[in-house]
């Protein structure tokens, strides 16, 4: 079954392919386009050895009082880099996971590894979890599922001049179903894409959500800055019982909630997005005038929850003990809430769908982001004024920017902008007005690109 999202991946292909050929794309110096398989050691406390199975238990669990807590050693993993002028990807394909997205315009590592490997206690069918980082894919439910603890098998799709590409396949044993990840970069792109496929191939109705948990630290040296912002467009979130005397009551409403900042989270919490109102959820660090995106079709994918330990916790499970402010779980996933709510999956069906994951930076936060740009749009407490940053996570030449207010066109304005050069500008309006009578448009060859309404400046997402 091929629903919409997969519709509109292969459409982004097309794009993608005509704007290589373009005499508008990016000029590379071939050695920044690769595509390397090569071994990568990282350390791990010594815990393999308390792993066992139970009699017809497919899944791996763990003794803790066995792991050798105070003994480090040194894991090899297959690795798989996929390097672009704008982004370095490192993939443990055998592990099913991305383990480290380095932003080049800035040299920024974007994602959180913890420095030792370690296992600890887990709310799922393992009964434990991996501290190791990165961004994991989980099935067949939330609190990090089993897939993660699986070997996975992997593949080189494509190792081209206009694609690089690696498939990861997993069959999780508890349900049946099985997962392919494709993950691609393309030339002068900052964006890696997910093509990701979950079939039954079993007789029976399958059960299952699948999440997506990027743990993400933008600007911040492998921990989140102290003026770090979650940025989820929905109006309103949802705590569970279990989290409401750390976080609050539930529901809250979003827009202007403290929550937004990484300052106002005291202790450990979570919280739920009360649905989404656009395909997109970031962190930005404003100390570092960075963050990173994830895009994707909320129809197929309208779940979103957020976890963190807190602002300056103690007791992280850093492998290593050392002090860190923390990062941030920033789950998506194919249903609204979490925890334990599941989607039926027919014999024979599947569901198909692609998502975009990129840094970006100097935009002063984010009010929307797709494939093509992420961008600010804020208009002043009093209606007067238009402040806009565009970063794109592909060069932008020859674009043009529409701005109408009321239907009526106030600006047409050709522009130019790069993932290592954001456009930047603020536009004083002959008339105050209100957001919802502001649209910003962005094309390029016909074609439009971006469009979004304005975001008040004291109630932004």
């Amino acid at each position: 079954m091929m629903d919409g999202i997969g519709r509109i991946g292969f459409g982004w292909k097309i794009f993608l392919l005509l704007y290589a050929f373009s005499p508008f794309g990016v000029t590379m110096a071939q050695d920044t386009f690769q595509l390397q398989e090569f071994d990568l050691t990282i350390p791990q406390v010594d815990y393999e050895g308390a792993i066992y199975y139970d009699p017809g238990d497919p899944l791996p669990h763990i003794d803790l009082k066995k792991v050798g807590w105070d003994r480090v050693v040194e894991k090899k993993h297959r690795a798989i880099l996929l390097e672009t002028e704008y982004l370095q990807l490192t993939v443990l394909p055998e592990m099913g996971r991305v383990y480290s997205m380095v932003y080049r315009p800035t040299g920024n590592e974007v994602l959180w590894r913890n420095d030792i490997v370690r296992p600890g206690g887990g709310n799922n069918d393992t009964g434990w979890w991996l501290w190791i980082g990165g961004i994991e894919y989980t099935l067949p439910g939330d609190e990090h599922g089993t897939t993660w603890a699986l070997p996975w098998s992997f593949e080189i799709l494509e190792d081209s001049p206009f694609r690089k590409a690696l498939r990861m396949q997993v069959q999780e044993p508890t349900t049946g179903l099985r997962e392919s990840i494709d993950l691609s970069v393309y030339p002068g792109s900052a964006f890696f894409e997910a093509d990701i496929r979950i079939w039954n191939a079993t007789p029976d109705t399958a059960y299952f959500a699948h999440w997506v948990n990027p743990q993400w630290t933008p600007g911040g040296q492998n921990e989140l800055t102290d003026n770090t912002e979650f940025i989820v467009p929905t109006r309103q979130i949802l705590v569970e019982d279990r989290w409401q005397a750390n976080m609050g009551p539930s529901p809250q409403v979003w827009p202007g909630n403290s929550l937004r900042h990484i300052r106002n989270w005291n202790k450990m919490g979570d919280l739920m997005a009360d649905g989404l109102e656009a395909g997109f959820f970031s962190a930005y660090s404003h100390d570092a005038e960075e963050g990173v995106v994830r895009v994707f079709d909320p129809i197929g994918n309208p779940g979103f929850d957020m976890w963190t330990y807190g602002f300056h916790p103690t007791g992280i499970p850093m492998g290593s003990g050392a002090p860190n402010k923390g990062y941030a779980e920033m789950w998506g996933g194919t249903v609204k809430t979490f925890p334990h709510e599941l989607r039926p999956l027919a014999p024979g069906a599947s569901q198909v769908w692609t998502e975009w994951m990129y840094p970006y930076q100097r935009t002063g936060g984010l009010t929307y982001a797709n494939q093509h740009a992420a961008l600010t749009c804020l208009l002043s407490a009093d209606g007067s004024k238009l402040d806009i940053a565009v970063c794109p996570p592909r060069s932008l030449e020859n674009a043009v920017m529409l701005l109408r207010i009321d239907g009526r066109t106030e600006m047409r304005q050709p522009f130019s902008a790069a993932p290592d050069a954001p456009y930047q500008t603020s536009i004083a309006l002959a008339e105050a007005t209100v957001p919802e009578n502001v649209v910003l448009s962005i094309e390029r060859l016909g074609t439009e690109l971006v469009r979004c309404r304005a975001v008040a400046e004291v109630l932004r997402f």
